[in-house]
């Protein structure tokens, strides 16, 4: 019993962790989640670049300071290497939209 339980479990579960991963819609998609996508890309992109004083193509702690509350709250967590820089994939939370 107890294994039947935990296996209906796992079956309720799994169909929402699987779609938790892929709620960043594709660049190449039809319709309007791809118009989305596209769309909201540009604007990260903009948004990037404009805290990337140096051109350098990453983000230091100076430069989110100031200007995004949030990327200076939570630089450290974001920043997954630990390499003191957040890249376009940390910036934007998924590697599904290269730059």
């Amino acid at each position: 019993m107890r294994y039947l339980l935990l296996m209906l479990l796992a079956l309720c579960v799994a169909p929402g962790a699987l779609q938790a991963q892929t709620m960043v819609p594709k660049l190449d998609a039809a319709g309007h989640k791809g118009d989305l996508a596209r769309a909201e890309k540009k604007r990260a992109e903009e948004r990037f670049d404009s805290f990337d004083t140096n051109k350098d193509g990453k983000l230091s702690r100076e430069e989110v300071t100031g200007r995004s509350s949030y990327l200076t709250e939570n630089f450290d967590k974001l920043d997954a290497d630990k390499d003191g820089f957040l890249s376009w994939e940390e910036f934007l939370g998924h590697n599904r939209w290269p730059k």
